[in-house]
């Protein structure tokens, strides 16, 4: 199986097996009791709190574990707003965890405005700095797309925002760029900033919210005040000690990994310009990570040839576009991304493993695909699938 879907999730590091075991098995104790073993554990994720900030540039007490990227995202919006009013500006390419998160500020009251992006995804500076005033109290742009890999300049964007809307809040998701680049929270300027494990290789249901000191955040969750009060409920140890090995372990790796992962992206683009026809390139190379890549065939439908590459032992992600509800279309329009290439997005995303064998295996596939998807058009008249501007080279 060639897995090239990473920017939805990564294999689990082997390392993290007899670590998940140790703290479900043998070190269980709840971190909060006051007994030694369970002192014990509580000084290990203080341990792991400290190497998670140092991969980011902060300090331990500005670390806050959740459970989720999505779940630092929300706490990030719900939470940090102090006025009570105010404008709240998003980016239009944003990951639905904060896109909805701000649907719900609008509905609270807020004057919520959608920055308008580029054909590849990254923020229209000319466009965000006209839309800064000093009615605007949060500011959320994300790090990277998760769709098409682009990279924002958040310092240029926190400078524009301590210029013109001194008083706002500046949040990053950060998901896609977390152990991809390296990411240095006050180099960027920014007060809030959320990453995710299961990106990185660490358990599913990890993550963390970077919360600059000073900044106060409203309750999330009422308890017992774990994590500074913000998230209350009995922190998932075992995967908070898998996270920080991983981190630890694998991080000094990031500049040869993202050169390597450079040349595999640009290898696949050549592939497919070269091979492909009829072929819309969603990823500016010059700027953006190497790790995630998007582009539309205006010939097949993006779930189609998800499937059909399946069934060829290819796993690859689809553009928001393919689900039939109106609301996950407003990636193709935030784009520009119109008529039928806007059913017809992949993604492809890449962990360090990959290799340009990966990529030759799936351009095969992707070929044989298509090829069958005409010989089924013109065997049944009731394919929806668009087919008749199918080219191959």
């Amino acid at each position: 199986m060639i897995y090239l879907d990473n920017a939805a999730t990564t294999r689990l590091d082997d390392g993290c097996w007899d670590i998940l075991k140790k703290y479900n098995s043998q070190e269980f104790y709840n971190p909060s009791a006051l007994y030694r073993k369970a002192m014990e554990n509580a000084k290990a994720i203080k341990s792991a709190r400290g190497i998670i900030a140092k991969s980011i540039g902060a300090k331990s007490e500005e670390i806050i574990f959740t459970a989720s990227g999505s779940e630092a995202d929300n706490i990030a919006l719900l939470c940090s707003l102090r006025a009570k009013s105010g404008k709240v500006l998003i980016g239009s390419s944003e990951h639905s965890a904060v896109y909805n998160t701000a649907i719900e500020l609008k509905v609270k009251g807020y004057d919520v405005e959608f920055v308008p992006c580029d054909r590849y995804g990254r923020t229209d500076m000319a466009k965000f700095e006209a839309m800064l005033d000093e009615k605007v109290v949060l500011v959320s742009i994300m790090h990277v797309c998760n769709e098409t890999g682009a990279l924002n300049d958040l310092a240029s964007i926190a400078r524009l925002i301590k210029k013109k809307a001194p008083r706002a809040i500046f949040h990053s998701d950060g998901v896609q760029a977390y152990g991809k680049i390296s990411v240095d929270v006050k180099a960027m300027g920014v007060d809030l900033y959320s990453i995710s494990g299961h990106k990185v290789h660490a358990p599913k249901g990890i993550g963390a919210l970077y919360c600059r000191s000073g900044l106060y955040l409203k309750t999330f969750v009422y308890g017992g005040g774990q994590e500074n009060g913000v998230r209350s409920a009995t922190e998932n140890v075992p995967a908070i000690m898998a996270f920080a090995d991983v981190v630890g372990r694998n991080f000094a790796n990031i500049k040869t990994n993202y050169s390597a992962i450079s040349e595999l992206r640009d290898y696949l683009q050549d592939e497919l310009m070269n091979k492909f026809e009829n072929i819309k390139i969603n990823t500016d190379s010059a700027n953006s990570s190497p790790y995630v890549f998007s582009f539309a065939l205006n010939s097949a439908r993006g779930e189609v040839l998800v499937h059909c590459l399946e069934d060829k032992g290819v796993i690859v992600g689809t553009g928001s576009a393919c689900n039939s509800q109106k609301s996950t279309k407003r990636i193709p329009q935030a784009l520009g991304i119109n008529g039928d290439y806007a059913q017809g997005m992949l993604r492809i995303s890449f962990n360090e493993s990959n290799t340009k064998s990966d990529v030759d295996e799936f351009i095969q596939a992707l070929g044989e695909s298509l090829q069958e998807l005409i010989k089924y058009q013109k065997s049944s008249s009731k394919d929806d699938c668009i087919l008749t501007r199918l080219k191959l080279r």
